[in-house]
């Protein structure tokens, strides 16, 4: 046994730690570039060349990194999406004790926060799903995962709180779609809303199309 043998682990584990941070580092550039490369060129006309050179890597540290540009457009949406990390729960936590109408004037504040972080991926992933059939199942179980999390918001709502003959189904999905990425993209990008007055738009619209007359009462628990 050598004395340096001891020390063995804890070399390994600071090597581990150093690989690990190299590795994030590599994936973060490549996932910047690809940001880069996607909103100048479009996700069909985008290359892994130019990608992993804008990265400063080569395009096998690229693919051993994400695996194909697939890959790569998911984690810059996903990545747009998180924002600032906060969990799901902590998201939800936003509605806490909110009476309807405010629930769903939050709601328009966090849709309005998402998309200006989120459009450009949206639009990438609209586009990128008519000529690839794996992104259009990604865009979809995006979608189904944007409804489930409409679903745990508007589902608060007490049902007598509703629009008269609007089921609480329904009205998860009348707010699904007025607050969705096509509305943003209609209102923002092609008539020309400023973020702020797309917001109001969807709190307006929000209220009138999910909530009876005066339904403000705060929650009773």
């Amino acid at each position: 046994m050598t004395v340096d043998e001891p020390d063995e682990p804890k070399r390994q584990s600071r090597q581990k730690r150093v690989g690990d941070a190299l590795r994030r580092d590599t994936r973060n550039r490549l996932l910047e570039a690809a940001g880069d490369e996607f909103t100048a060129h479009g996700y069909t006309r985008a290359t892994v060349t130019r990608i992993a050179a804008g990265a400063g890597v080569s395009v096998q540290t690229l693919y051993l990194a994400w695996g194909s540009k697939r890959e790569l457009l998911r984690g810059y949406m996903e990545k747009s999406l998180a924002g600032s990390a906060a969990s799901p729960e902590d998201v939800i936590s936003r509605f806490t004790g909110k009476s309807p109408s405010e629930r769903l004037e939050e709601l328009a504040d966090l849709v309005a926060e998402v998309a200006e972080r989120a459009a450009p991926g949206w639009r990438l992933y609209r586009d990128a799903s008519a000529v690839d059939p794996e992104i259009a199942a990604d865009w979809d179980e995006l979608q189904l995962l944007r409804h489930q999390a409409f679903a745990r918001v508007v589902g608060g709502i007490p049902a007598a709180a509703l629009a008269d003959g609007l089921t609480p189904e329904a009205a998860v999905d009348t707010a699904w779609t007025i607050a969705s990425p096509d509305s943003y993209d209609l209102l923002v990008h092609r008539r020309g809303y400023e973020p702020g007055e797309f917001r109001d738009w969807m709190k307006q619209t929000l209220i009138a199309a999910v909530l009876a007359p005066r339904a403000d009462a705060k929650p009773t628990a």
